[in-house]
């Protein structure tokens, strides 16, 4: 028998395996950095595992069951950003991975993706969309975008490299309250420049790579410029807060 056994896409526990030990032995990544949350702590860890950046009481917290949850303040502009550590990058692969839901679409815009900063400046976020217009705060960013100010206020993949705006990467899905989303941006390196190709999943299920790309955009991203996985969420003229609940992330790039 060969000492290795080659999956095209997946392996299906069922049955009694599907609810006992399956595994026998140390499963590992190899040449694989791989990070997941599910936010099953207590807190946000914003001392070691997040940056946390909050305009007028904007916070990230844990909350039942077991999501992350941006709050803005109650004023215009409000926004809030998350962000992990600059230390993945394009020219390694890097994909990042969320299932989120906006629990009030009217008047807000949220980011989720890579960016090249943990937080922007005040009032802003990295990537927004006004009428047509895309506006980018960020030098380096590629991920998901959904602007209540936009023309067409539907989810879109956009990205920015070295301040040159990509296209706008329309999903044709429009965000309602408390609608679940799955996203991927997986970035891939082409020797030259890289690529960011944008998966979307309109139910918040698995990502299918076969039906859910709604993209590509070609030399998304500078190849080599350090980025972090970024979630970010800001009120755009509400005299309320808003929030963005964010199941789970998953992270991963090659090994160097």
């Amino acid at each position: 028998m060969s000492q290795q056994v080659k999956v095209q896409r997946e392996l299906e526990f069922s049955a009694g395996a599907n609810s006992t030990g399956n595994i026998s032995g140390l499963p590992s990544f190899k040449n694989k950095v791989v990070y997941y949350d599910d936010f099953v702590g207590k807190e946000i860890d914003s001392t070691n595992d997040y940056t946390e950046a909050g305009v007028n009481s904007g916070a990230a917290s844990v909350t039942v069951p077991h999501m992350l949850t941006l709050t803005t303040g109650a004023a215009d502009d409000d926004d809030i950003d998350l962000a992990m550590g600059v230390e993945w990058y394009p020219n390694l692969n890097a994909v990042m991975e969320a299932r989120f839901r906006i629990d009030d679409v009217d008047k807000t815009a949220i980011n989720i993706g890579f960016s090249d900063a943990t937080g922007e400046a005040a009032d802003t976020i990295a990537m927004m969309y006004s009428g047509t217009t895309l506006t980018s705060t960020a030098s380096n960013f590629a991920g998901f975008l959904a602007d209540a100010d936009a023309t067409t206020k539907t989810l879109y993949g956009v990205s920015v490299n070295a301040n040159a705006d990509g296209s706008v990467i329309n999903s044709a899905s429009t965000p309602t309250d408390a609608k679940m989303y799955t996203v991927r941006v997986e970035l891939r390196d082409n020797g030259t420049t890289v690529d960011a190709l944008f998966y979307v999943n309109t139910s918040g299920l698995e990502i299918n790579p076969g039906e859910d790309l709604i993209g590509i955009e070609a030399a998304a991203v500078a190849r080599t410029t350090a980025l972090c996985p970024y979630i970010a969420l800001i009120n755009h003229g509400e005299a309320a807060a808003n929030t963005l609940d964010v199941d789970y992330i998953k992270v991963w790039q090659d090994r160097q």
